[in-house]
């Protein structure tokens, strides 16, 4: 599924240009060497904890934890599932801007957090760590941005439209049973996952599409102003239509 609104959306976008796919290849690229890093205590038998959030921790000065706890997993498998899923997303925005991108993953991650912070007794015993939330933010995201190209087909919004679909009813469901959905697939290696934070990070990811287009109801991702010199040509190239038609 989250192939399928990745590959339809870039489909209605048309070809993304090379420096806009250069600029986010540079920042998965941090994002990747991040995310490595972090979790190198995996690698050696450890745990990543100490870069975790926790509340005590936090409300006691460790206040980067805030920062970090996003890019550390409890496990390898669950650093691959995470990181696979929100880097493909990620990638999948290389259209817009960067502080777009950037804006849309923060936004996500933040609401993750909160909505945990606020609807889930079990961070403060357990912590909260990991992109899953990111992730779901980044594929709801997505899924209305795609909603809203003007090039899209309708194949395109049927695939965008069951996108945000299913992870709006995943949250639904999780924050109903209280469990995240398939768990058993994963034989105990993501810890004890905070379904709550995946609502989050779907509203968070909504929310800053919505603050984006208020803040610029015209800029829309993949519609971006014309550099001067683009423009440059586009009139030549209408001003040459112009004759011909005449």
């Amino acid at each position: 599924m989250i192939a399928g609104v990745i590959q339809s959306s870039e489909a209605a976008r048309g070809p993304i240009p090379r420096a806009a796919f250069g600029g986010v290849r540079a920042e998965l690229l941090v994002i990747t060497l991040l995310l490595v890093l972090l979790n190198i205590p995996l690698l050696i038998g450890g745990n990543t904890a100490a870069l975790a959030f926790r509340v005590d921790e936090v409300a006691a000065g460790e206040w980067w934890r805030v920062v970090t706890h996003p890019f550390v997993h409890v496990s390898w498998y669950h650093l691959l599932l995470d990181g696979a899923g929100f880097l493909s997303l990620y990638a999948g925005m290389g259209d817009g801007s960067r502080a777009r991108r950037l804006a849309f993953a923060a936004a996500s991650a933040g609401g993750s957090l909160l909505v945990a912070l606020w609807a889930s007794p079990l961070i403060a015993s357990h912590g909260l760590c990991g992109l899953s939330g990111a992730a779901h933010g980044l594929m709801a995201a997505s899924a209305l941005e795609t909603l809203a190209l003007p090039r899209a087909d309708r194949f395109t919004r049927i695939a965008a439209l069951a996108g945000l679909a299913v992870v709006v009813g995943k949250c639904v469901i999780e924050a109903i049973t209280g469990q995240a959905l398939f768990t058993f697939l994963h034989f105990g290696l993501l810890g004890t996952p905070i379904v709550a934070c995946h609502a989050g990070g779907v509203l968070g990811g909504l929310c800053a599409v919505w603050a984006s287009r208020s803040i610029n109801p015209t800029q829309l991702r993949g519609h971006s102003p014309l550099d001067p010199k683009t423009r440059i040509q586009a009139r030549q190239v209408h001003a040459g239509n112009g004759m011909r038609d005449g």
